[in-house]
């Protein structure tokens, strides 16, 4: 499916190098050397969407892990370390260009550079009223504290725009495993940012709790 094929083998590569690495790396400011340079992709294995694309996330190193998670869940996935907000825009623009745009767009990358009102309208303009725009909260990715800046953000622009933006709260929904391995139920790597396996999996059960927007013509609220 164009740039958002699939790259099972390196994502698993990446698993390994991001668990080994994160001990002792933090994501943020600088460019860590698990692959903020390396845009990786997956495929949705289902289609919840079944008279159009599946829907895609995009987003920075915390869909890393998660990639194959969300595949199976029904997401494709284009994610890249260090992404801000403005580059995921663009993935989208790009997307709309080739007709590979889907109904719902899950975007989780304004860790790295925050987000503005601005960008949101630049996002929606992207995506057009035809489409609903996902947006995920996540920790701050320099300190692992709960939650990143300009989150509140992401709440004002959903309440403006009620029928075209919805927020996924992955710091609240994950707060209670918010702690490092090898802590009994965390979910998390030693940065308290990255999802560990376990956290991978809790983040693609969570991202699926949107895919009834999927379908051409649904809008949130969510059921």
């Amino acid at each position: 499916m164009g740039m958002l094929g699939v790259r099972h083998g390196s994502v698993a590569v990446l698993a390994l190098c991001l668990s080994a690495g994160f001990a002792t790396m933090a994501h943020g400011s600088g460019e860590p050397d698990f692959g903020c340079k390396q845009v990786h992709r997956g495929q949705a294995q289902v289609d919840p969407n079944q008279k159009g694309r599946a829907p895609v996330a995009i987003g920075d190193s915390t869909m890393l892990l998660p990639i194959p998670n969300l595949d199976a869940a029904g997401y494709s996935v284009n994610a890249r370390g260090c992404r801000g907000f403005r580059e995921a825009i663009n993935i989208a623009r790009k997307l709309k260009a080739k007709r590979h745009l889907p109904h719902l767009v899950m975007i989780n990358s304004y860790g790295n550079g925050g987000v503005n009102p601005g960008l949101i309208s630049e996002a929606l303009d992207v995506l057009g009223k035809r489409r609903v725009l996902g947006l995920i909260t996540a920790y701050n990715a320099d300190t692992g504290e709960p939650p990143a800046p300009d989150t509140d953000v992401l709440f004002k622009a959903a309440k403006q725009y009620p029928h075209r933006i919805f927020v996924l709260d992955w710091v609240a929904y994950s707060r209670s495993h918010h702690s490092a391995d090898p802590a009994p139920g965390a979910w998390f790597l030693p940065d308290l940012f990255h999802p560990n396996y376990t956290g991978a999996q809790a983040y693609a059960d969570f991202l699926a709790t949107a895919l009834p927007l999927a379908p051409q013509g649904r809008f949130p609220p969510l059921p």
